[in-house]
């Protein structure tokens, strides 16, 4: 772990990726129980006020303070995709770990479920699954978990296979181990690796899915505030002219916080694979 640690470090924008997403995360939870304004309170006397030191990001055509409203709605975005991650690694672990440790008629079934899923396309399923069940939380969580576990899966797989030939385990099967907790205590840590790099890749794509859901009109209802949502809103035609702070701000948040994912999930794979950095830096 040191000398994961160590090289994880020498990767500069991942150690500046890193400190934006803890920014924007500790902003998004605590920020709105610091703020002077309600995200949610009506004001129509500062209705469509631009960006100024009382409204840093402005105030939209109910007068509602821009900030606050950004803040509330990356609460609600980063729940729902560090929720749908979570779901999503779990059941790729699961499957993965079946697979790879089971092998033969199981393995090709699993995989053949997995390659169903690949073929699936993603977006128009999770919203057939939100015109279907409606747009709430928990809906929204399943449908994008459901449509993102597959690389887990093959990671995972992947492991399994070249970890349970390996001389610790042989010696484990020798002293009698149950075949449990062989997967789960003496493989299964060793596998983690892959996971942790695409668990925080997938945050990034979780993200651009939720916002694309609710720039569509297909997310959460008003007044809940999502960054996807605010876009919408930001495009009609009543508010999009001269309003560049309405799209704007939630739209660079969006950006910020997908880059900074993406920083962190290059700097670990570097970190926790060597050789793939080698391999990138001889190229």
């Amino acid at each position: 772990m040191p000398d994961t640690w160590r090289r994880f470090r020498r990767h500069r924008l991942a150690l500046f990726g890193l400190a934006l997403l803890a920014v924007l995360v500790a902003a998004v939870v605590f920020g709105p129980f610091l703020l002077p304004y309600d995200g949610e309170r009506i004001d129509f006397a500062a209705k469509d006020l631009p960006p100024s030191l009382t409204h840093p990001m402005g105030t939209d055509e109910l007068g509602r303070d821009q900030f606050s409203r950004v803040l509330d709605g990356g609460r609600l975005t980063l729940g729902v995709a560090a929720s749908a991650v979570l779901v999503s690694l779990v059941l790729g672990v699961l499957v993965g770990a079946v697979a790879g440790y089971a092998g033969g008629l199981l393995d090709s079934a699993l995989m053949r479920g997995v390659d169903i899923f690949y073929s699936l396309p993603a977006l128009f399923v999770v919203i057939l699954l939100v015109s279907l069940f409606g747009p709430g939380f928990l809906t929204i969580v399943v449908g994008i978990a459901a449509l993102t576990w597959m690389n887990t899966a093959r990671l995972v797989r992947a492991s399994y296979l070249t970890l349970k030939e390996r001389e610790f385990v042989e010696a484990a099967r020798a002293l009698g181990v149950p075949p449990t907790r062989i997967a789960l205590r003496h493989i299964l840590p060793n596998a983690l690796g892959p996971v942790i790099v695409t668990a925080t890749l997938g945050l990034a794509i979780a993200i651009l899915i939720e916002s694309g859901l609710s720039f569509l009109g297909l997310g959460f209802n008003p007044p809940q505030a999502t960054w996807g949502g605010m876009l919408q809103e930001s495009q009609r035609p009543v508010i999009s002219e001269g309003h560049w702070w309405r799209g704007f701000f939630p739209g660079l948040m969006i950006f910020l916080t997908v880059l900074a994912a993406n920083f962190v999930g290059d700097g670990l794979r570097d970190a926790l694979d060597p050789r793939a950095a080698g391999r990138r830096r001889g190229a």
